[in-house]
């Protein structure tokens, strides 16, 4: 089979998918949410990003009434507007118990398996094979790569797909454990993608998942990979 994967389909949520795709600019700036332990500022999100702090704050508004930060004021100092304190939204109580689950399962598996990415791979496949059946395929490439992304999309990824080979996952659903295990939690989801392919009968189509390539953002391609710039 063709399918290759370098290993993590990951990031970039562990809460809810957006209402639509997130910029790589705007995925920055809710990746840096994601990481930090305390809210944050406007000015102290736009010093880490290199984003202009006017621009931040645009992406901040918009995430917020997505849904996928909240605000809230700093306590006063002297005179003058408090400054306005961002954070991620906390995942709903049972996502966070399944992906507090996963992390745990997943480091077992780190530590009893002879090849704990092999074990992750084959537990996506084996979940490929649940969710598609043996009688899948065979089906259009182009029909193919809509019943995959329709999957990722149905389990919790943001897909942000421009029609191109390559497309961005902008949201996970095991974002923590994704992190912390990701030779296990996102072998899991290549399996799935390579094992899909094949059910649909498709395993002509080449399979790549490129772990936090972006900011905010994995790769995931399907099919060859288009020419870079200057080889064509």
């Amino acid at each position: 089979m063709k399918n290759s994967a370098a290993v993590p389909l990951g990031p970039a949520s562990a809460a809810t998918a957006p209402a639509r795709p997130l910029s790589t600019a705007r995925a920055a700036i809710l990746d840096r949410l994601r990481s930090k332990r305390s809210p944050a500022t406007v000015e102290e999100l736009a010093r880490e990003t290199g984003q202009h702090p006017n621009t931040v704050r645009e992406h901040l508004e918009a995430l917020t009434l997505e849904g996928l930060a909240t605000r809230s004021a700093a306590a006063a100092r002297g005179r003058g507007r408090p400054a306005m304190l961002y954070q991620a939204s906390e995942a709903p109580e049972g996502s966070a118990q399944y992906a507090a689950l996963a992390a745990m399962l997943a480091g077992e598996i780190e530590r009893l398996a002879p090849d704990p990415v092999g074990a992750g791979r084959e537990a996506g496949v084996r979940w490929a094979q649940e969710t598609f059946g043996p009688s899948a395929g065979p089906v259009s490439a182009d029909d193919a790569r809509r019943r995959v992304l329709a999957e990722l999309e149905r389990l919790g990824f943001g897909v942000e797909d421009a029609g191109g080979p390559t497309v961005r996952l902008v949201t996970c659903p095991l974002l923590s454990a994704a992190r912390a295990h990701s030779g296990v939690v996102c072998a899991v989801h290549a399996g799935l993608v390579e094992e899909a392919l094949r059910l649909l009968g498709r395993d002509d189509i080449p399979s790549r998942l490129e772990p936090f390539a972006e900011p905010g953002a994995c790769l995931l391609t399907l099919g060859d990979p288009a020419p870079a710039e200057g080889t064509r």
